[in-house]
């Protein structure tokens, strides 16, 4: 049985047993504004070494897909010279699947945010000072219905956990049984500590969170004026319309979640 369906089913010696030996390599597959940097900080502090997958956003030379593919080959270039035991980053399935290829028997992890929040945070993120093409992107998006429209903001979950295939024929049942399948651990945010509990268990480390990054304190009022949008019927289905996946994803994985938090927190608790 695969790592991840022994967590959800609650059967979680059995999870912990089949991700033994450990691993050349832990992946966290990062999607965006899922608390993903505040978890890689508290992550990398005891699973060393540590190789951020990142790419310069100012290079406009290249798409920024074929600069993960550069940043990808670089870090398999070097994890041959000296292994690293966990990295991370903003990389899409195209480049899992090239780091799996590379260091057989890397495992994987990730977070998910319910889909609506998560696009309202990517929104305020992108356009706030914390971002490196924030003026940019206030003048090619000036509002929340314009970023809603851009193509690569659409099924962005999807585009880092499934294959492109499964992503262009919207196959939701094929999304979930491939994030099933081939990853270790997956966590949500709006469940955070214990997932992070879990997940530091999975990784032998046992402890709670500590760091607390990229927390966009200052669009406070706008992001209270858009989620008073989400309320707006046309809008949710607007956003369930063009993220289809992603609310699939979610809300499998929110309700196997529901289905065994408390079980999880009783296994937890000689760790509190």
């Amino acid at each position: 049985m695969p790592p991840l369906r022994a967590f959800f089913d609650g059967d979680f010696e059995a999870w912990l047993a089949a991700l033994q030996p450990a691993p050349p390599l832990w992946l966290f597959v990062h999607v965006p504004k899922t608390a993903g940097s505040s978890l890689t900080a508290d992550i990398a502090t005891g699973l060393q070494p540590y190789r951020s997958l990142h790419i310069d956003h100012l290079d406009r030379s290249r798409p920024a897909l074929q600069r993960y593919d550069t940043a990808v080959e670089q870090a398999l270039a070097a994890w041959r010279e000296t292994p690293f035991r966990f990295a991370s980053g903003h990389v899409q399935q195209r480049h899992v699947a090239r780091i799996v290829q590379g260091v057989p028997g890397t495992r994987l992890f990730t977070m998910l945010r319910e889909p609506a929040a998560r696009l309202v945070s990517d929104y305020l993120y992108q356009r706030s000072p914390m971002h490196p093409l924030a003026e940019e992107v206030r003048r090619r998006v000036p509002d929340f219905d314009a970023f809603l429209d851009l193509p690569g903001q659409r099924n962005r979950t999807a585009r880092h956990l499934v294959p492109k295939p499964v992503l262009d024929a919207g196959d939701a049942g094929a999304a979930i049984a491939h994030v099933e399948a081939n990853f270790a651990f997956l966590g949500l945010q709006e469940r955070y500590l214990p997932s992070f509990r879990a997940l530091t268990r999975m990784l032998g480390q046992s402890r709670a969170p500590a760091a607390r990054l990229r927390v966009n304190a200052a669009a406070a009022a706008e992001r209270e004026e858009i989620a008073a949008r989400l309320a707006d019927p046309a809008l949710a289905a607007r956003i369930a319309a063009t993220n289809a996946l992603d609310l699939a994803l979610y809300r499998h994985f929110a309700a196997r979640w529901d289905a065994v938090a408390a079980r999880l927190e009783a296994w937890l608790s000689p760790d509190q």
